[in-house]
């Protein structure tokens, strides 16, 4: 076969395909495939009395088909927050009939592929029950063969999120309580959002309403085949000088039978074959396979090094596996790049710290960058447009880097393809925020499929950087941030370390050997282990990384701020633009001092008090005589009060870099709090809601 003739098909976005090669006479042979059946679309959505009946879109999320249906009018608007709270508190179920063709029915193994279910669900197919799922972040694998026919009728019955969290509360206080049991009052939120596998902060977090989401919020297809389906690729390069010395390339597999499978393996990069080699696959016991291939490469191979915005280009190379034999054949297509990253912890002169940069291909440089949240409470209206607006702003603002945080979702693929092109590192929490979290067997076991799945998922991007277990937990149990704390402290300290240390590090470990995993951000690295995982204070500016806050000193003033080894969080509120409140809000709204309309939306306790403090230190606030400008007035000085707050304390930073006071500074990156937001409401972001510029 001349492989460089082939052709790759992708199919429904699975990235499964055939090869269709050029013999001779210029006939085709078209290699069986597998039969691939998307069931996205319009689909009919019921809530649990039967009372409202709506038609649907998948991937999508109940709240934007009842708007779409105007059962609802927009969520953002007012406090339709507050007033839609039923919707999340109510179950729907979400139905549609297909008819599968011959071709899908007469393969092997015929399985239903969920990328995303949001949350709580069983799945029935033809009435018989199939699968069930508790987590946003796993992509569910139900075998459907006996019950797949000609015509088809599948059932997705969701659980009320906010009732399932409550339930799995109750059933857990009885032993002891696990932090936090609700958000504060002025977040107008949802309690116990720590026991379920879902978006943190659709419960409401300081900066965001809450939206607990239900529906099939990624693809769901039937895919059927013969011999396998290559699901995942992982590749390990090792670069030595600049030069590709040899690579490690994973294919993670479902297997169609329990027989093993014989054929050839092929891969190409950038079109070029790189191994080619006849394999049998044998299955595992849950019809599950790996390949691992290393590859060497000669001394004169050539490759161009990937580097982050600013210090050089982004070259990206394409990879593809393929599995072909005379039944069928497989392949998954990845995009990769080559560079080397290191995190230096090492003793710093004049200090008793350690140092905390990182180096790509061999080259410090200063991580300059935010923080990202969700783009939107509702996942389907982001687009990739909307994605590639704002991580081009962030480049073109010269950031370098952008912390995903762990309150939100793992991001698109969209999302790290484009930080890939962009030049953006991506700092990667996993998804755990501000709380302690259960460690009964069903949870780890839950959480140990989503961060195997993620890991494999993302782990070929150049532009991820590292894996962080979770946003400010450590710190929590550190701080006290709660009076149970100190009456359960052993066994929080104990749950602590058998999630995150006994179950999720050894997990990315083993996926992702090349890259930092740190258990918690902030942290003290190597401090941190020594004192058995959870610091006396894991905000030490002498390792690690610090999150600073101080709403009261004079923040334009730059020694207000420390000298840390790294700032992965620190910011200021503001108002977010006219433009943006209008559109949901009234214009009586439009007044100062605010009035109860504008402050529902205000989720930060004490928020509104800190701006107007940080306003009057440099101008004089509004006269309430001055109607709909003095609100206008308002905004600007938040806005103008927060710009020139993060320029002193990013700069601070830069120049820490270069110098040690007593034992501090040696700075070598700022994140600031937040890039974004997820809807137009005071907070820390510098783009609104809708791509508004802010600062």
């Amino acid at each position: 076969m001349q492989w460089k003739n082939c052709v790759f098909i992708i199919l429904c976005g699975f990235c499964f395909a055939f090869a269709r090669c050029n013999f001779r006479n210029d006939s085709y042979i078209i290699y069986k495939s597998s039969s691939v059946l998307s069931l996205n679309g319009i689909w009919t959505a019921v809530n649990l009395n039967g009372s409202i009946i709506v038609k649907t879109k998948v991937p999508g999320s109940i709240y934007t088909d009842l708007q779409r249906r105007n059962i609802i009018q927009d969520p953002y608007f007012g406090e339709n927050d507050v007033l839609y709270s039923w919707v999340g508190h109510d179950s729907w179920t979400f139905k549609k009939k297909f008819k599968a063709d011959c071709h899908l029915l007469q393969k092997t193994r015929i399985i239903l592929m969920a990328h995303g279910l949001d949350t709580v669900s069983q799945i029935h197919l033809n009435g018989e029950l199939i699968g069930a799922s508790d987590n946003m972040f796993v992509r569910y694998v139900f075998d459907i063969k006996p019950v797949l026919k000609t015509n088809n009728s599948i059932r997705v019955s969701f659980r009320s999120a906010v009732e399932y969290s409550k339930e799995k509360h109750e059933s857990q206080v009885f032993k002891y309580v696990i932090p936090p049991v609700c958000p504060p009052p002025v977040q107008n939120g949802e309690c116990h959002v720590n026991y379920i596998r879902k978006m943190q902060s659709s419960f409401s977090w300081d900066w965001g309403p809450s939206f607990p989401t239900q529906g099939i919020w990624k693809p769901l297809e039937i895919v059927g085949f013969d011999t396998l389906l290559i699901t995942d690729v992982t590749v390990v390069p090792d670069i030595f000088n600049g030069k590709l010395q040899n690579m490690t390339v994973s294919a993670h597999m479902e297997m169609a039978s329990f027989d093993v499978v014989s054929g050839t393996m092929t891969i190409s990069l950038n079109g070029s074959t790189i191994f080619h080699s006849n394999m049998s696959i044998e299955p595992d016991e849950n019809l599950n396979a790996k390949t691992m291939i290393k590859i060497g490469f000669p001394e004169n191979f050539d490759i161009k090094l990937w580097w982050p915005s600013g210090l050089g280009d982004q070259p990206l190379y394409t990879l593809i596996v393929v599995f072909s034999n005379s039944e069928e054949t497989a392949s998954k297509s990845v995009k990769i790049g080559f560079r080397t990253i290191e995190l230096i912890q090492e003793p710093v002169d004049n200090s008793s710290g350690l140092s905390f940069y990182f180096k790509v291909n061999g080259v410090p440089f200063f991580a300059k960058g935010s923080n990202w949240i969700p783009a939107d409470s509702f996942q389907e209206r982001v687009t990739p447009q909307y994605i590639e607006d704002l991580l081009q702003s962030a480049k073109e603002a010269n950031m370098n880097m952008l912390r995903v945080w762990g309150g939100g979702i793992y991001e698109s693929d969209e999302f790290y393809e484009t930080a890939d092109r962009l030049g953006l590192l991506i700092w990667q929490d996993l998804m755990f925020a501000c709380a302690l979290y259960p460690t009964y067997q069903d949870f780890l076991s839950s959480v140990s499929s989503e961060v195997t799945q993620q890991v494999r998922r993302l782990q070929h991007h150049p532009s991820l950087l590292l894996w962080a277990g979770n946003n400010e937990n450590e710190q929590a149990i550190s701080g006290r941030w709660w009076p149970v704390v100190d009456q359960h402290l052993v066994q929080y300290k104990a749950d602590y370390v058998k999630l995150y240390i006994d179950t999720i590090m050894p997990l990315v470990a083993n996926e992702d050997p090349t890259r930092t995993f740190l258990p918690s951000s902030p942290s003290n690295g190597p401090e941190t282990v020594r004192e058995r995982w959870i610091s006396n204070n894991p905000q030490d500016n002498l390792y690690g990384d610090v999150h600073y806050y101080n709403y009261f000193g004079n923040e334009w003033d730059p020694d207000t701020y420390p000298r840390a080894r790294f700032v992965s969080e620190y910011g200021f509120q503001s108002l977010p633009s006219f433009e943006s409140l209008a559109n949901v809000s009234n214009p009586e709204d439009w007044i100062y001092p605010l009035n109860d309309a504008m402050k529902h939306r205000q989720h930060h306790m004490f928020g509104n008090l800190q701006m107007e403090s940080m306003i009057l230190k440099h101008f004089r606030l509004p006269s309430s005589s001055c109607g709909i400008q003095g609100f206008k007035d308002l905004l600007y000085l938040s806005q103008i009060v927060q710009a020139v707050a993060i320029k002193t304390e990013t700069e601070k930073y830069r120049r820490s870099q270069s110098e040690v006071v007593n034992g501090e500074g040696k700075t070598m990156g700022a994140l600031y709090w937040q890039l974004n937001d997820i809807w137009p409401a005071p907070s820390w972001a510098s783009i609104g809601n809708s791509s508004i510029i802010m600062l």
